[in-house]
């Protein structure tokens, strides 16, 4: 890995941070915030939905803009959009003042998301993008994962604003470092004039491609049901398993672990092994991974053991899917990448935040509804995957040995 690829890399890892923690490191101050404004449990969960309008609303504009006006300034402005609303949330009186930061909290997250996706694909080769990307999504699960129990120990000790203040504390160093740090990716000569008419023939062109739409949904799904599971440990583990509080951890760290392992696996197989060869070996353990909770849920629906060593396996194969398909999905349109990670970066989210919602909604203290949207949303994502792999995928390629990951 040269200096200037490691720079980009730990910059984009530092703005990823602050775009990850904000969506639920406030979740275990939920009841103290519902005293203090004095609002209902519908109420507070507009904190969720009005923060994930903001990404909806901002997240597909950003990729044109950077098109055109390369990617530093939009990330700067993302970042600056992002804090202002972080303070709004620090110092909010009233709950319609603390709606109104989490939207723009919404609109520069899905900044921070897009628009690191692109710079990675702007200042690496495509080969070293799929390496940078498994590296960052290595990260982002325990970034995610850990987000609730820092929030939760942040409000127990200090009240539930110290949980935005962590936020805005986060959102203020990304903003320095891309100040000082960040170099612009995209040349002039690569850039697009924004003209409405353009974006919207690169939109209709993007989303009307049935390869993309594929792609898409495929790493969607599988990162969200990762997600759906882990989120949920706490309660599954401990409440229905009967799983004493002081193992819990360990349980956490195997499932977390083994995303780590999958990760560091698969940086040592796209070395030596050809790219179809990995993409089945993923599809096959997710394959066993779903038969095992299948048979779990069915036969023994309180063993934790089983369900961890399923979900394990399943990290693996989710692993080593995703680390080629959202880099195939950038590349499906190379010359509009900025839209492309626009809408692939906003449907992981937003397909990730319904699947979460849902698995928490439908929750009963028991495996099963937790179990049926796993399974469920792997009962959509293996045929799409055999298919994509039929009639999409590249020509199998062989990687060149060191090469390849010489990042």
């Amino acid at each position: 890995m040269t200096k200037k690829e490691f720079k980009y890399l730990f910059l984009i890892i530092v703005v990823f941070i602050a775009a990850c923690i904000e969506t639920d490191i406030y979740l275990p101050a939920f009841p103290d915030m519902m005293l203090y404004f004095g609002i209902s449990e519908t109420q507070i969960q507009h904190l969720l939905t009005y923060n994930f309008v903001g990404i909806c609303l901002a997240g597909p504009l950003y990729g044109p803009i950077s098109d055109a006006l390369g990617r530093k300034k939009p990330i700067l402005t993302a970042l600056g959009l992002f804090l202002i609303g972080s303070i709004m949330t620090l110092y909010a009186q009233n709950f319609e003042t603390m709606l109104w930061g989490r939207i723009l909290q919404g609109i520069g997250s899905g900044g921070c998301f897009t628009l690191g996706t692109a710079i990675i694909f702007d200042a690496f080769s495509e080969k070293k993008a799929v390496a940078a990307l498994n590296q960052i999504n290595a990260i982002v699960p325990f970034i995610m994962a850990a987000a609730p129990m820092l929030g939760g120990y942040l409000n127990h000790t200090y009240g539930f604003r110290s949980n935005f203040l962590a936020i805005a504390v986060c959102v203020f160093i990304s903003f320095i470092i891309s100040l000082g740090v960040l170099e612009e990716t995209l040349p002039k000569n690569k850039r697009t004039y924004f003209q409405i008419k353009k974006i919207g023939g690169e939109f209709k062109l993007v989303l009307t491609s049935f390869p993309f739409w594929v792609v898409t949904i495929v790493v969607s799904l599988i990162f969200a049901s990762y997600l759906a599971f882990l989120s949920n440990t706490a309660l599954l583990f401990v409440l229905e398993f009967g799983i004493d509080k002081h193992w819990l951890p360990f349980f956490q760290a195997a499932l977390l672990g083994s995303w780590l392992m999958a990760n560091l696996i698969f940086s040592f197989l796209i070395k030596y092994c050809e790219v179809k060869k990995i993409k089945q070996m993923g599809l096959v353990l997710m394959i066993a991974s779903c038969f095992i909770l299948l048979c779990a849920t069915w036969l023994t629906p309180h063993n934790p053991y089983s369900f961890t060593s399923g979900m394990m396996l399943y990290a693996f194969g989710a692993n080593w899917i995703n680390g080629f398909y959202f880099p195939e999905g950038m590349e499906l349109f190379p010359d509009s990448k900025g839209v492309t990670a626009s809408i692939l970066t906003s449907i992981r989210l937003l397909v990730t935040a319904a699947i979460v919602a849902l698995t928490a909604k439908l929750y009963n203290g028991t495996i099963y509804p937790i179990a049926g949207v796993v399974l469920g949303t792997m009962f959509i994502a293996i045929p799409l995957i055999m298919l994509y792999e039929r009639k999409y995928a590249k020509q199998p390629l062989i990687v060149e040995s060191k090469r390849y990951l010489e990042i």
